[in-house]
């Protein structure tokens, strides 16, 4: 189960040694202990989740294997407040209120490559291939958090511990599934006194959705539909992955290295008419660290980071039959940073860094016969970041913690564009009008009794966006309010925020009926207001038996009129409950998301302005799911059986530029996954 601020069993991470042992010890804890747990991912250093002022959840190994999710996609979905959107290409994680791009995505607080860059329009998707058998904990810190972590940790932060090997050993699975799924892992590695090694090795497959594009289009749009153009969804839609995950550390030095290759069927503005359009993409990230602890008051941790990404577009199948090309995409990043932590009093905790960003090799090549091509390169891109929050303890109940980050930024994007062969270069400029952004977070965390906590917080982050002549970031700003009680065999947690997200970037495209000139324009004047509430609750009623249930409430509107922003569901619900005897695990969950209206398709004329949306409301969905597993000692044989979406529930997610099925893409059926495994 998922311990909003409290931090379900991760106590035991602290309590239990370090030797693997049941997961059903740790479930055991009681719940008024969980609120001491520490994280480091909030604030770079070691704090206790009721010293974090933010809301966070926490998801374990041992949780992981009671609900036998297959991928982390389908673990993310059971997160409280979390939906997901689907265009196929990519993964859009949707919280409090907006979708896409939002969160901040680390890998053993390592910070995944990004993914909003201008000139490109790469997906997300790569932060979610991360095999689920190597996942030893998930923690999700909720909230603006560019102070800590800078520009794109605009609605939170998400860090996934696959390298947790002196708890979590070696083991090896294999499973077999519907819609021929299937997946392979194994963990290798070893812990010491003075450090460990950890390899993990995964790879996925599946024939992904199926369906009729009959029951996804309008009639409109079958009507314009191709007769060559295939009627099924099925077929084009395949994913092959392969990862390789490599931590190491030896006395206060740290190397890691992560490498994906993703090969992927999408959907791509009409169904295809061949194979379908393919994407390769690969990812790695090399990462070397140094910390060290000159006391217990005083600590340095140094950290170099290089990553890559490369998408090839290596087969488009789109429009009509004659229609053919290729997109490549690529982009590196070179990263340092420096954080001091220190002490100087026992009711004082500190902290301060500074970080150096280069994005360079950013390449968008794109040929699609016979409509387009064109080359842009974009000039390396350095930013500087200063950044120090404090934490003092102002007395026995009440702690106070404020943090302010200065970002130096380009005073230009620059970039040069070639439209087909027999043209020249051009050399285009964009000057940015926010060069010296500034974010900061101040909070009140008053705990009247061990078992309770009130969180009052504000805080502001960015967002860079991808379009070039949109020099300058979004921007959120949030206030919260955050009340947890534990007793030993229940919790509740209730919050309540407010978010103001201002310059957000949208297309406008402007039509003259009487002529009909066509003009698309970007801008940067999209703002929305996002109120919720968000409830959650978990018991133990009985030593084997485990309830967890969360609702989220929503409301987001854009104050410009009365245009209501799209996918922003106005309820998110998770229900969760397992029973463990002897050596059976029973468990069930159920994911509710609301009905979903499309974005806006902005067509203004200059005599009368003319609004629709890209396709029609989508409705709301239950996604059931059961999972039963065999694990008689913790170590050695266990087996699983899972089902995903268990009613095969129609799911279907709201259209988007890329996807424009009016009346929705329909999402995964119903999966059986048969999981065999050896625990070392």
């Amino acid at each position: 189960m998922n311990r909003s601020l409290c931090a379900l069993v991760l106590a035991g991470l602290a309590a239990v040694p370090a030797a693997p042992s049941r997961g059903a010890d740790l479930l055991d804890l009681p719940f008024n202990d969980l609120l001491a747990v520490k994280i480091r991912s909030a604030g770079k250093r070691e704090e206790e989740v009721r010293d974090i002022p933010a809301s966070v959840t926490i998801v374990t190994r041992e949780e992981i294997a009671r609900y036998g999710w297959v991928t982390f996609e389908e673990l993310l979905r059971s997160v409280p407040g979390f939906y997901l959107l689907d265009n196929t290409e990519d993964r859009f994680v949707g919280t409090r209120g907006a979708v896409g791009g939002g969160v901040q995505f680390l890998v053993n607080g390592i910070p995944q490559h990004p993914a909003l860059q201008k000139t490109l329009t790469t997906t997300e998707i790569a932060r979610l291939d991360v095999p689920v058998e190597s996942i030893d904990r998930v923690e999700i810190i909720r909230g603006p958090m560019s102070v800590i972590y800078g520009n794109n940790a605009f609605q939170g932060v998400i860090n996934v511990v696959t390298n947790a090997i002196e708890r979590h050993g070696p083991r090896v699975s294999a499973g077999l599934g519907s819609r021929r799924s299937g997946q392979v892992f194994a963990r290798v590695g070893n812990a010491s006194a003075v450090g460990f090694v950890s390899l993990n090795l995964g790879a996925y497959r599946t024939d992904g959705l199926d369906g009729a594009y009959a029951d996804m289009l309008s009639p409109a749009q079958l009507a314009r539909l191709h007769p060559g153009a295939h009627a099924g969804i099925d077929g084009d839609q395949d994913l092959r992955l392969g990862s390789l995950d490599v931590s190491a550390q030896w006395h206060d030095w740290q190397a890691k290295v992560r490498l994906n290759r993703r090969d992927w069927g999408i959907y791509a503005l009409t169904p295809p008419f061949d194979e379908g359009t393919r994407i390769q993409l690969d990812t790695l990230h090399a990462s070397l660290g140094y910390a060290h602890r000159f006391s217990d008051d005083l600590g340095l941790r140094i950290t170099g980071i290089y990553s890559s990404e490369h998408y090839d577009a290596y087969q488009i199948d789109m429009l009509l039959p004659e229609v053919h090309g290729q997109q490549h995409q690529s982009s590196r990043r070179l990263e340092v940073e420096a954080n001091l932590h220190w002490r100087p009093v026992a009711t004082l905790d500190t902290i301060a860094g500074y970080r150096l960003l280069k994005l360079y090799d950013v390449r968008n090549r794109a040929f699609l016969y016979p409509f387009i091509d064109q080359i842009d390169r974009l000039e390396p891109v350095v930013t500087h970041d200063l950044f120090a929050e404090a934490s003092w303890q102002a007395g026995p109940r009440l702690r106070l913690v404020g943090g302010l980050r200065l970002s130096l930024l380009p005073d230009s994007y620059r970039e040069t564009k070639q439209q087909g062969r027999s043209q020249g270069p051009r050399q285009l400029s964009f000057p940015n009008q926010d060069t010296l952004p500034v974010n900061g977070r101040i909070a009140l965390l008053w705990s009247p009794r061990p078992s309770q906590v009130l969180k009052l917080a504000w805080g502001t982050a960015s967002q860079d966006t991808d379009q070039i002549n949109l020099p300058e970031a979004e921007r959120i700003e949030t206030w919260e309010a955050n009340y947890t009680l534990t007793c030993t065999r229940w919790m509740l947690n209730a919050g309540v925020f407010y978010n103001q997200l201002s310059g957000l970037a949208r297309t406008i495209q402007q039509v003259d009926p009487r002529t009909g000139f066509y003009l698309s324009q970007d801008d940067n004047s999209g703002r929305w207001r996002t109120l919720g509430l968000e409830l959650i609750g978990e018991a133990r009623p009985l030593p084997p038996l485990n309830l967890s249930a969360s609702l989220t409430w929503q409301r987001t509107e854009d104050p410009a009129g009365p245009l209501a922003p799209g996918y922003s569901p106005a309820l998110v619900a998770k229900l969760k409950a397992d029973w463990h005897r002897g050596p059976l695990t029973f468990a069930a969950y159920g994911n509710y998301v609301a009905p979903m209206q499309a974005d806006w398709d902005f067509v203004a004329g200059p005599e009368q302005g003319l609004v629709a949306r890209i396709g029609e409301e989508v409705p709301g969905y239950w996604d059931l799911g059961l999972n039963l597993r065999w694990d008689p000692t913790g170590q050695g044989p266990y087996a699983s059986l899972h089902v995903s979406n268990l009613l095969n529930a129609e799911i279907r997610y709201p259209a988007n530029e890329l996807t424009d099925l009016d009346r929705g893409l329909i999402g995964p059926g119903r999966v059986v996954t048969l999981t065999l495994g050896y625990a070392f």
